[in-house]
């Protein structure tokens, strides 16, 4: 597996959101990336990733499953790394436009 740099330079603040009123968390998470795989990870969890794809992005939540159970929620497609990370932090999916475009 690819060595991961850490980048704790500019913590990132999550937001976990959970069933109920008064379950909102604020948690400082840090990036750890390597050429074709980063994941976000608190001090407790391990938060979401994304994963290169040919020259796209694929974002994951790993803080929820899937509509089958069965793996991690996938938030999306992105073209630059910036952006996935920016889905994985908000753990909102988005637009699946380039889904179809995967091979």
């Amino acid at each position: 597996m690819a060595d991961l740099a850490e980048h704790s330079i500019a913590p990132v603040v999550i937001e976990i959101r959970g069933g109920g009123r008064g379950t909102e968390h604020r948690r400082e998470g840090t990036w750890r990336d390597s050429g074709s795989l980063c994941c976000l990870a608190d001090d407790e969890r391990h938060l979401g990733h994304i994963v290169k794809a040919g020259s796209y992005w694929l974002a994951f939540d790993a803080t929820r499953s899937n509509e089958s159970g069965t793996w991690f929620r996938f938030l999306g497609v992105c073209e630059g790394i910036s952006a996935a990370k920016r889905v994985v932090e908000l753990g909102r999916p988005m637009g699946r436009e380039y889904a179809s475009t995967l091979q």
